[in-house]
């Protein structure tokens, strides 16, 4: 650079101004007053060429500061250039789209399962303990998924999904790879439209095949079940602190030409407070069966070969329940953490109240606790149960069939972690047994009950979600 000095410059000035200095010493005579003024003169030199250096280093420093500034600058301005182009081109295929689609949601799962059952006891027809061989089978669920917003208080949704080709169970969604490489049946699982008014926060009223969306337990709802018919729910949404519910249902079994149909009424009410870190629920349910002999497969027995009830053959040779219905249960529910993992402990209690039927069948109860995510990748949880389902406690077709209905008792553990962000690993093992050895005399679903005795059962699954 012109009129500047690099610091090698200076360094060899500074030794040539010594070399003078001290050579003149040497060959002539030099007072001292002379000596230290050029001394002096030499370090003022030195001085201002360290200046100058610095001065350099700091013009440096903002010259390549410049630079990495104009790349930030640069590379900002390409960022924004290729995100307005992306939402360009975005906007220009939600336009070519039909304006209806913007008011659906379409999503879905795919379930892969391997199942095995194993230590399988069994009755003999003379009533002696057995054994049957283990059972390995392998399975699959498919799931779609619509929403669909019709206006901002009106919505519709549907569920279509694997089934069994018998009877189309309600308490299943699996497909067993079977029946020679014959394609697997799809139905509709779920078909209802919800109203949540903005007129009345809180206030929601569907009808259809819905999701069930009470509080209940797997002791008397198989997870795999959607009822059919209205319901009305409300809840207080003006505090975020104490929020009372109640809900009403009014679900159809089966509807007959000549008779009266088979339902089912519920009532439920209750609350969710938020006490400090945990949020309590409490609620208490009333369950009516109305003309349940009247159904179509649950009073032959044939559903789920009876669930576990008791049945008893009519005067005309129909195979019928022998008692009804009536439930009244208790289900309280805590949310809270263990350090930084969300935590769920809950209890489940149930009594028919029906007339006649006794009181060591009579009531059902469950407990379970979980702890863990299970939302995003790397999350896992653990979940550990307790049930004791007493005969006639509830209709065992319908309640977790993986535990076998009613007359049931036993524990169920379930691990599960997303190594993905949508997909689920999953293993549940099952360890149960019947509450009361069952009963040959009087007894018309022998045949199919003697086999309900111990068993151990795992599931091993993969889910992949879209």
């Amino acid at each position: 650079m012109k009129g500047k000095m690099c610091p090698s410059g200076v360094s060899f000035l500074a030794i040539s101004i010594i070399f003078l200095v001290f050579g003149k010493s040497a060959s002539g005579a030099v007072s001292n007053e002379e000596l230290l003024k050029r001394l002096n003169d030499l370090s003022t030199t030195i001085q201002e060429q360290q200046k100058e250096i610095e001065k350099l280093r700091q013009e440096l420093k903002r010259h390549g500061e410049s630079i990495d500034k104009a790349k930030d600058e640069q590379e900002e301005e390409i960022r924004k250039q290729v995100e307005a182009e992306t939402k360009k081109t975005e906007k220009s295929w939600r336009d070519s789209l039909p304006k209806w689609t913007e008011r659906i949601k379409i999503s879905g799962d795919l379930r892969l399962r391997y199942e095995r059952i194993w230590d399988r006891h069994m009755l003999t027809q003379d009533g002696a303990d057995a054994k049957q061989e283990a059972r390995d089978r392998g399975r699959i669920r498919a799931r779609i998924f619509l929403d669909g917003r019709i206006t901002d208080e009106l919505n519709i949704h549907f569920m279509i999904c694997t089934n069994m080709d018998s009877h189309q169970e309600a308490t299943t969604t699996n497909q067993t790879f079977t029946a020679d490489f014959n394609d697997k049946s799809i139905y509709l699982h779920r078909a209802y439209a919800d109203y949540r008014p903005n007129w009345l926060r809180g206030l929601d009223l569907g009808a259809g095949k819905f999701r069930k969306n009470f509080y209940h337990t797997d002791i008397i709802w198989d997870p795999d079940v959607n009822p059919e018919g209205v319901y009305e729910m409300y809840r207080y949404v003006g505090s975020k602190i104490f929020q009372p519910f109640i809900y009403l249902s009014q679900m159809v079994v089966n509807e007959n030409n000549t008779a009266p149909d088979a339902m089912l009424y519920l009532n439920q009410a209750g609350f969710d407070w938020k006490i400090g870190p945990v949020k309590w629920t409490l609620a208490g349910s009333y369950y009516s069966w109305s003309n349940l002999n009247k159904s179509k497969w649950l009073h032959e027995g044939e559903y789920k070969k009876g669930g576990g009830n008791t049945f008893i053959t009519d005067s005309a040779g129909n195979i019928i329940y022998k008692y009804q219905y009536k439930l009244w249960e208790a289900y309280t529910n805590f949310r809270f953490k263990v350090g930084p993992y969300p935590a769920r402990v809950c209890f489940n209690y149930i009594h028919n109240s029906a007339d006649g039927v006794p009181s060591n069948q009579a009531n059902a109860y469950c407990g379970f606790f979980k702890i863990g995510r299970d939302k995003k990748k790397g999350d896992y949880s653990l979940y550990y149960k307790y049930a004791y389902i007493g005969q006639n406690a509830v209709v065992g077709s319908l309640n977790d069939q993986d535990f076998y209905g009613s007359n049931r008792k036993g524990h169920k553990v379930v691990l599960k972690y997303h190594p993905l962000k949508y997909t689920t690993l999953r293993a549940a093992f099952f360890y149960t047994d019947p509450v009361t050895t069952w009963q040959k005399e009087g007894n018309p679903l022998w045949n199919g009950d003697r086999y309900k005795m111990h068993e151990d059962r795992v599931q091993m699954d993969c889910i992949f979600k879209f």
